[in-house]
């Protein structure tokens, strides 16, 4: 048994268990997981206090010893499942600019509530039309998680549509970087573009890059 500076004790079983768990490329449970596998919240609690389990906001918790190898865009989409990474991350995640986000952008539909969020503030959340969030969707695996964001297209046509958070120079920075890559499908591009309202801005700079 493992006692923590409360005099508490925590089975070594449990926390063998628990460990075993996070190791299987799971980086956050909720409460009700933790019970479902025979954790009570009693033990939650004594995991916490001995600074095995770490609280992110009420009812999230990841194991203590990994909180350093996880990023906090697998956390953001833990947290938000429902939702798609988006706008500075996924610029970055496409190395289309030398953009450093300090917080995970994420992305929801208008018709959905945002969920509450751990006060540290690390994640932004931006919402979308129905049709433009829904556009471009793609899936990945980050460090064997699955991973819900925004194909190059849609992440490049967003610097263009969200111009009050994202700045010229850097929407066309990413632009530039995105038809440099060699691989780029302008037709997919434009397309996107004139869903979102975008392609009267955007084909000038386009054709003026090619």
């Amino acid at each position: 048994m493992l006692w923590n500076d409360k005099g508490e004790f925590v089975k070594l079983k449990k926390i063998n268990k628990i460990q075993s768990l996070f190791n299987n490329n799971i980086t956050v449970m909720k409460a009700f997981e933790l019970r479902e596998i025979g954790f009570s919240s009693r033990n939650i609690k004594e995991m916490v206090a001995a600074g095995m389990l770490e609280r992110i906001k009420h009812g999230y918790y990841l194991l203590s010893e990994k909180a350093h190898e996880i990023s906090d865009i697998l956390i953001a989409v833990k947290l938000i499942p429902q939702g798609v990474v988006c706008l500075f991350t996924a610029i970055e995640y496409y190395e289309l600019s030398t953009v450093n986000p300090s917080f995970v952008c994420i992305a929801l539909p208008r018709s959905v509530n945002v969920p509450t969020l751990p006060q540290s503030g690390y994640i932004k959340i931006y919402r979308m039309a129905d049709k433009h969030f829904k556009l471009g969707i793609s899936e990945t695996e980050l460090n064997g998680a699955k991973l819900r964001i925004y194909d190059i297209e849609k992440v490049v046509c967003d610097c263009f549509k969200y111009d009050k958070e994202i700045e010229k120079s850097i929407a066309l920075e990413v632009l530039k970087n995105y038809i440099s890559k060699g691989n780029c499908n302008i037709q997919k591009l434009l397309e996107y573009a004139k869903i979102m309202g975008k392609k009267k801005v955007m084909l000038p700079y386009v054709e003026a890059m090619l």
